[in-house]
């Protein structure tokens, strides 16, 4: 009795099934289904204002705290009021000055630099050059502000040329104001000396300074 040409009815059933599966599978990839999401949404938002820094000075003598202050953010600025009109060898002359932040200021600090100078004279014979200073912070202004144990800005160890500026490592700190007043005031005294022996050809002579007070927030 001959094989039947193809096969038995179960390898032929088998057959018609592994045809049917992969139809099945072959109909599964090419007809699927996207299906869409559920969308939400959250959203932050941030607000940023910048600090205010402003500075203003008064160099009332002697010093007030209701004297005028004033924005002297311009070359001459504020004048020092020294009794300086005529100096003679071994004269010592004071002026105050304070400088404090506007209302709604930070913090900050001050730094004094060497100052521009100005002077009729030349050579030996020049009293800008024959000049010199010391500066403290002080809340009077007179002699008395520098005996003792001064807060020494410039000329702690002497009176110094209008060449030279504030001493290294020296900090002048400026307190933050509210927001409606002004800060406490940093408040300096300059003194300015002719020294005993300077050259009679100084005599008749003008010199101007101007300090630059250079203030940095902090904050």
């Amino acid at each position: 009795m001959g094989t039947h040409r193809y096969g038995t009815p179960a390898r032929m059933g088998f057959r018609r099934l592994r045809a049917l599966l992969a139809g099945a599978l072959a109909l599964g990839i090419g007809g699927s289904v996207t299906l869409a999401a559920w969308t939400d949404s959250d959203f932050a938002t941030g607000t940023f204002g910048a600090s205010v820094f402003v500075t203003e000075s008064n160099v009332t003598k002697p010093y007030s705290a209701s004297g005028t202050w004033s924005t002297n953010d311009v070359a001459p600025g504020g004048a020092l009021v020294f009794t300086a009109t005529a100096m003679s060898p071994g004269t010592v002359v004071y002026a105050p000055f304070a400088i404090r932040g506007k209302a709604a200021s930070v913090a900050g600090e001050v730094v004094l630099g060497v100052p521009s100078v100005t002077s009729s004279g030349t050579g030996s014979a020049d009293l800008g050059a024959a000049l010199r200073y010391r500066v403290v912070r002080s809340a009077s202004c007179d002699a008395s502000a520098f005996t003792g144990t001064p807060a020494f800005v410039v000329g702690s160890d002497g009176a110094k040329p209008f060449t030279q500026g504030q001493a290294a490592g020296v900090v002048n700190p400026l307190a933050a104001a509210t927001a409606t007043l002004p800060g406490a005031p940093t408040q300096f005294c300059f003194e300015v000396t002719l020294p005993a022996g300077a050259n009679s050809a100084l005599q008749g002579q003008t010199a101007t300074a101007t300090w630059q007070f250079t203030a940095t927030s902090s904050s």
